[in-house]
């Protein structure tokens, strides 16, 4: 009788673990994504742009075993021009996929030596199975390179951000906007970010009420029933600094802050409910000055912005997963030398047998994330 209760048991832990292993096993899709857009219009007055240089990163990743693609690169663009990157995944029967974009385009505002424009990234990640994990990120950057002695101008800056957010997985959005300066005399170099937005658990909408392409109003809302943060600094003329601060967790909000030129905006308090929405300026100027200095040149003005949704990218040899490559996913290799299957954690580099391969990878990591 105390045989055949250990063999039941046997069975049923056995079932068990092989229904915990199974690659394919199916469960809900579990996704998130990203969106951060930029619609811009720069002017600079002894500065004619005819050009502009675009960055872009695009990458997906699926795991395990950490499969990455990457499409990456840095180009100059006559005005008018458009382009888009993407990068894209998919591993074990779709277990885990994931595609991320970068995007832009920019013209001439006719009759003007203005440009216009916008850019973008977005992407989304998604798991089906146990023990896969998926992440996208996208980043895009447009360079605007001048050179000219003291320049001046105005950058009219739009941010639309999307945070769409499904089981366990995170996003994460950042968009700045930074001028670089260069001093031939003394070789001193400075840069000054005039503007920068950080988000997550937020969307950021725009309105465009009248069909031009530029947004009339703007609002953001919470996206995550869990928690959320944004923090925006912009730096105005002469060097001052309004900052909008807001955090929220359980629909509570914990910290908040809105100095400056945002101080009559409608904010939530501390201890307060989440509002549905909040309104927010649509159009943030952002004035193009060099330092009372003379002689300061500017060398280029960088309008960034990126995303990044999903869980983090795993560590290669970190086989057991909390961060750090040690003498655990050490150990764990070598206690599962030699065996064989799909999905085993110790097979690190996935081509279904834990051997030499799977050992010097944790080798060759050894110490990462620690």
């Amino acid at each position: 009788m105390m045989k055949r209760n250990f063999w039941s048991i046997g069975l049923v832990a056995s079932a068990l673990l092989a229904s915990l292993c199974a690659p394919t096993a199916a469960q809900n899709l579990r996704c998130c994504s990203f969106g951060v857009r930029h619609n811009f219009k720069v002017c600079l007055n002894n500065c004619p742009v005819q050009a502009v240089q675009w960055n872009w990163f695009a990458q997906a990743s699926a795991w395990p075993p950490l499969t990455t693609n990457t499409n990456s690169g840095s180009q100059i663009y006559p005005v008018p021009s458009s382009d888009i990157k993407c990068a894209s995944v998919a591993i074990a029967q779709d277990c885990a996929f994931a595609t991320a974009c970068a995007q832009f385009q920019v013209s001439q505002i006719h009759g003007t030596s203005c440009i216009q424009g916008f850019h973008q990234g977005f992407g989304r990640a998604c798991t089906r199975c146990r023990r896969y994990g998926a992440n996208a990120i996208a980043k895009s950057s447009i360079v605007i390179l001048c050179g000219t002695p003291d320049a001046t101008g105005l950058i009219q800056w739009q941010p639309v951000l999307q945070d769409v957010v499904g089981g366990e997985c995170g996003v994460q959005n950042r968009d700045p906007v930074i001028l670089r300066l260069r001093n031939p005399s003394t070789g001193e170099r400075r840069e000054i970010e005039l503007f920068d937005l950080q988000a997550s658990g937020f969307n950021w909408e725009t309105q465009d009420n009248d069909g031009d392409g530029w947004a009339d109003s703007a609002r953001i809302k919470g996206s995550g029933p869990i928690r959320g943060n944004i923090t925006l600094l912009k730096r105005t003329a002469g060097g001052g600094e309004s900052r909008l601060v807001l955090r929220y967790e359980n629909g509570i909000v914990t910290e908040s802050a809105n100095t400056g030129e945002f101080s009559t905006l409608p904010w939530p308090r501390v201890g307060d409910p989440l509002p549905t929405e909040i309104p927010v300026p649509a159009t943030f100027d952002l004035p193009v000055e060099t330092p009372p200095t003379p002689g300061w040149i500017l060398e280029s003005i960088e309008m960034g912005g990126d995303g990044e949704s999903g869980q983090p990218r795993p560590i290669p040899g970190d086989v057991n997963g909390d961060g750090c490559v040690d003498d655990a996913d050490l150990l764990a290799v070598l206690f599962a030398f030699g065996q064989t299957g799909q999905g085993l954690p110790q097979d690190v580099n996935g081509d279904g047998v834990v051997d030499d391969g799977d050992l010097l990878i944790v080798l060759f990591n050894f110490g990462q994330g620690c």
